[in-house]
């Protein structure tokens, strides 16, 4: 009985139920557009989110990989002007974010920050880009923004060199090269600031070989000679690396009026009203510093003019440097000093645009750095024009190469004693994405 008690008590509670989904059924029965169209509603609002939050993702993906491209060009743009020319942090990091915010096309509408280091020791650029993009669908549903971060960094692996600096910041033909001759730099790097159109020019049978020729501006070349170095355009301005160089000073005239007629051994000092070697002369200059005031360094035809460890610093206006057709020159420059590792060294305060000129065939030897902040440099030898030297290093404020020089930039600094100035020479390296 119990059993049974237990069984049927609950029998009305049921039936009263059966009758309230009864009523219920027969209730959606008569209503169910409404019902549905409710649900519906339900369902879209949700689809629509779905949709509405993979087009958001998807943005924000295409954006963070835009960022992420433009960060990688950023670091190797900034160590790329790092290698080429010891340019100070400031500088390095101006083209690092310009590039990086050429190339990211950040959302008008996005707040982007930028951070940028480089290392102590000058071998690792470092990049980090954070943006906070506004949400189309997201701020639907309480998402008003998505955060994009990168990261990228560029280390300097080897070295590379820099072998040839024309300064003239906007000159066309800045750096020229032209008739039949040539430029051999297979060891470094020939690079012009000018950011005229035509600031680099080739023409005629001339070429150049070089790791690498870069220009600030453009190019013009028309040279009918087959295999020279295709020149990059576009390329960051350097600062002249060797600007800081104080030059020598004198304190009077040691010589005056020097006009060498024989064989002679000259020494150390100032050379007032200039120094002339005349034909069939052989001038052998002591070790030490020349200082050439008010007058012309001229090496005449037939003449020679050889010198180990010397440095000749042309001061003041009337101070050029022409070393004729048929003369000998061989010299190489200081292993210490105030002029360690600079063969020539014109006055910074010298005159825009003077001339100076090596028209020598038999100049093999010139053994260190050319220094030509203000003036043009002319080299139009018929011959080899320091092929026999270690190394050569040319920062002139404007270069022409013609006739038929061939001026071979060697860069085998480990087979000489004399230093290679601070800011030319072995300066950088390949560039890695390291991270």
């Amino acid at each position: 009985m119990s059993r049974s008690s237990s069984v049927m008590r609950p029998l009305p509670a049921l039936c009263l139920q059966l009758r309230m989904v009864m009523r219920l059924l027969q209730a959606y029965r008569s209503d169910s557009r409404g019902v549905t169209a409710v649900i519906f509603a339900l369902s879209s609002m949700v689809l629509i989110g779905m949709v509405g939050a993979g087009i958001d993702y998807g943005r924000l993906n295409v954006l963070r990989s835009q960022a992420q491209s433009a960060t990688d060009a950023g670091v190797i743009a900034g160590g790329n002007t790092l290698k080429l020319a010891h340019q100070d942090t400031q500088s390095v990091t101006g083209v690092i974010e310009r590039t990086i915010r050429a190339n990211a096309r950040f959302n008008p509408g996005a707040a982007a920050t930028i951070q940028i280091s480089i290392s102590s020791d000058r071998s690792t650029v470092t990049a980090s880009v954070q943006e906070t993009v506004p949400l189309v669908f997201g701020k639907v549903f309480g998402f008003k923004a998505g955060a994009i971060s990168v990261h990228s960094q560029a280390t300097l692996v080897g070295k590379t060199r820099l072998c040839v600096l024309v300064l003239d910041p906007a000159s066309k033909g800045a750096l020229t090269v032209q008739n039949n001759a040539s430029i051999t730099a297979s060891q470094c790097s020939v690079y012009s600031d000018s950011s005229d159109p035509n600031g680099f020019m080739m023409k005629d049978q001339a070429s150049i070989n070089a790791t690498s020729i870069c220009s600030a501006g453009g190019s013009q070349v028309s040279t009918k000679a087959s295999g020279w170095t295709t020149p990059k355009t576009g390329c960051p301005a350097l600062a002249d690396p060797l600007a800081s160089n104080p030059p020598p000073t004198s304190s009077g005239c040691t010589y005056t009026n020097v006009n060498v007629t024989v064989a002679q051994t000259l020494n150390p000092g100032t050379y007032c009203n200039g120094l002339h070697i005349a034909s069939g002369a052989i001038a052998t200059l002591s070790p030490g510093v020349y200082i050439i005031d008010s007058g012309p360094l001229n090496v005449d035809n037939n003449a020679t003019l050889t010198g180990s460890y010397v440095g000749i610093f042309l001061k003041n206006q009337q101070a050029t440097l022409n070393f004729a057709p048929q003369s000998v020159i061989d010299l190489s420059a200081p292993k210490s000093g105030q002029m360690a590792g600079l063969l020539i060294f014109e006055d910074p305060t010298a005159p825009i645009g003077r001339e100076h000129k090596i028209s020598s065939g038999n100049a093999r030897q010139l053994l260190g750095t050319i220094y030509i902040p203000q003036g043009k440099l002319t080299v139009d030898a018929q011959g080899s024009v320091a092929d026999l030297s270690a190394y050569t290093v040319i920062v002139a404020r404007q270069l022409n190469v013609a006739n038929t020089a061939d001026l071979t930039m060697n860069a085998m600094y480990a087979q000489s004693d004399v230093p290679v100035p601070k800011g030319v020479g072995d300066i950088g390296g390949n560039i890695l994405i390291t991270q």
